[in-house]
């Protein structure tokens, strides 16, 4: 099982992040990957909220996602059909502090046969910190 894990002070609301990482189109600014929806939320649901469905496009490889959950607290989505992972799930929480919010992103899944969980830990570990880098930049007053 692959765990990986980052945290950083973001200088925004967590609703402010919360609808910047559910706009699926421009994730792309955070990702090296590009994403569009394929399935809108659920009826009564936030923008991008639960039950979205998204197809994202890496290094060639397409695959969907679905977002399970999303509210100011946090975001938990999921890769449909275990492909490219197997039971890969990603939370992103949001808590608020003092003119900040603590943004953690965990993700959980498993490497499928051919590649090794090292090497599949350091590319997801990789990226969850380059998309909360990029995120904290976006927020950045300076």
């Amino acid at each position: 099982m692959v765990n990986v894990y980052y945290q950083k002070h973001i200088a925004a609301t967590p609703l402010a992040l919360r609808d910047t990482l559910l706009d699926h189109q421009n994730l792309g600014d955070f990702f090296n990957a590009t994403f569009n929806v394929v399935v809108p939320e659920d009826s009564r649901e936030i923008c991008g909220g639960k039950g979205c469905i998204r197809e994202v496009t890496i290094l060639g490889v397409r695959f969907r996602e679905q977002v399970v959950h999303a509210d100011d607290e946090y975001i938990e989505y999921k890769v449909l059909n275990d492909f490219p992972v197997k039971k890969h799930k990603g939370v992103i929480s949001f808590t608020p502090h003092e003119n900040s919010t603590l943004v953690s992103y965990r993700i959980t899944c498993s490497a499928p046969w051919y590649l090794p969980n090292w090497l599949l830990q350091r590319l997801l570990q990789k990226d969850i910190e380059q998309c909360l880098n990029k995120l904290g930049a976006r927020f950045d007053p300076r």
